[in-house]
């Protein structure tokens, strides 16, 4: 029998370091004006020369392809909205863009993006993109099953195309403008014009991070300005920093803390039950430890991995490797690996899900029926997305809102959490609970988490 990994939970911990003072160096972030930075955009030369074929509109083409491009090699696929095509451009120019992508591209769904049922195509492009290192996640990854697909094709040559900054900020313009116009919201804000940039910036504009080399990009050399959101959640530059350095940001001088809510993907589907003893079961369990329940299963599950050889423990800690590079072993987390068995499985073996048929089926069946009976119509990643939608409804929209509006100056989210200053957390915990109560219709588990350092002086 495996020893119990002391970090089930929050894998993102194994790395913090602890010794760190709290009087370390402190350096505010160095935010490079959109308005001056030019963009440069690594493209397959196959798109470049399809552009090359647009005469007049050959540079407008060829930008726009590099900026489907470069999304399609972080997320696996773009979209293209058809009715915001119609505004920003010609129907000579649209005629030329779907012809390039009729022949380059191959649709993966049709779905409504926007009020009144626009229709947003989403695409692969027929070219692989870039191979990226493999991620332990609850998700799959954009890329596990391309690279199946094309592990033994030859990798497509890449030319840089320069996105000039003055067409760049033009093009953000009356992309805004449209939405305006519509009413639609923007997913991208690079001055503060949307609610969800204004209350963001405010937060990094007041925001110093620990001087260390992980952070040199931010504070020396620079990120530029922005805010994006996709699938509901808010991206902003310092959304994946490590999470103990996250930890140690400090707003107008003050430490920070995260108010998370616990479970939440779980949470937003356990609201969706019927009211009764199968919902009032699950809720109770939220609002304890919801993934303590799993422990046993994933203990078995984890002696299995160790007699595979998939796993191993290193000091104590339960890892996992991805692949035949150990620098992508990844620690194993309760926390994921539920999310992995139990929402977003993709082998459908049951022998593969153990935590889903030991745990959830027998504990909270009416839960697991409704999962798999999602399951049969959504793929992994629309169920993901759907639950995103729903944590950045509550988050994003309603939490960091309501915070703003109770005079707390600086906040941001942080996916199913708000990041405010220390003095300001219990007022922002009220909220949040408030704010869950009106969207799930209960108050789930909510944690105030603060940093290593924060935790040693109290």
């Amino acid at each position: 029998m495996s020893e119990v990994s002391p970090e089930n939970g929050d894998s993102g911990d194994l790395h913090q370091h602890l010794g760190q003072s709290q009087t370390e160096a402190r350096l505010p972030i160095r935010f490079l004006p959109p308005k001056e930075r030019d963009r440069r955009i690594m493209v397959p030369m196959e798109l470049v020369a399809r552009a090359d074929n647009g005469k007049k509109h050959r540079d407008d083409l060829c930008r726009e392809l590099a900026i489907l491009w470069n999304t399609y090699a972080k997320y696996g696929e773009f979209s293209v909205s058809m009715k915001l095509t119609e505004e920003l451009y010609s129907s000579e120019f649209r005629r030329k863009l779907k012809s390039i992508l009729d022949d380059v591209a191959s649709p993966v769904s049709n779905h409504a993006n926007f009020v009144g049922n626009s229709r947003c195509k989403s695409y692969k492009f027929k070219t692989p993109r870039p191979k990226n290192p493999p991620t332990y996640s609850s998700v799959p990854s954009d890329s596990s099953s391309e690279s199946r697909l094309v592990g033994g094709r030859r990798s497509p040559k890449l030319v840089c195309v320069t996105v000039p900054a003055e067409w760049d900020w033009d093009r953000y313009e009356r992309w805004s403008a449209i939405c305006t116009k519509y009413d639609w919201v923007s997913n991208l804000d690079l001055d503060g014009r949307t609610d969800y940039g204004r209350q963001t910036f405010a937060a990094l504009d007041s925001a110093t991070v620990p001087a260390v080399p992980e952070t040199k990009r931010l504070t020396e050399e620079g990120v530029t300005k922005m805010v994006v959101r996709r699938h509901g959640r808010s991206y902003d530059p310092t959304t994946n920093l490590r999470k103990d350095l996250r930890r140690k940001t400090h707003f107008d001088g003050e430490p920070t803390v995260e108010i998370d809510v616990h479970a939440m993907y779980t949470c937003l589907l356990v609201s969706k039950l019927p009211n009764g003893p199968a919902k009032d079961r699950a809720i109770a369990a939220l609002q304890d430890d919801w993934y303590k329940q799993f422990q046993p299963a994933y203990t078995l599950w984890f002696d299995s991995q160790l007699a595979s050889g998939r796993g191993y423990i290193l000091d104590c800690k339960w890892m996992i490797r991805l692949d035949d590079d150990p620098a992508n072993d990844a620690p194993s987390s309760i926390k994921i690996e539920y999310q992995r068995q139990c929402l977003f499985w993709q082998d459908r073996r049951e022998a593969s899900n153990p935590l889903r048929v030991t745990t959830l089926r027998q504990l909270h069946p009416e839960l697991c029926e409704m999962i798999e009976r999602w399951r049969d119509k959504l793929s992994a990643r629309e169920l993901s997305h759907v639950l995103t939608k729903g944590e950045g409804s509550m988050i994003v929209d309603s939490t960091v809102s309501e915070i703003e509006r109770a005079g707390i100056l600086f906040a941001k989210s942080i996916h199913d959490a708000v990041m405010v200053q220390i003095s300001r957390a219990e007022e922002a915990e009220a909220i949040l609970l408030s704010v869950c109560e009106w969207h799930l219709g209960f108050r789930p588990r909510v944690s105030i988490k603060k940093s290593e350092s924060i935790i040693a002086a109290t």
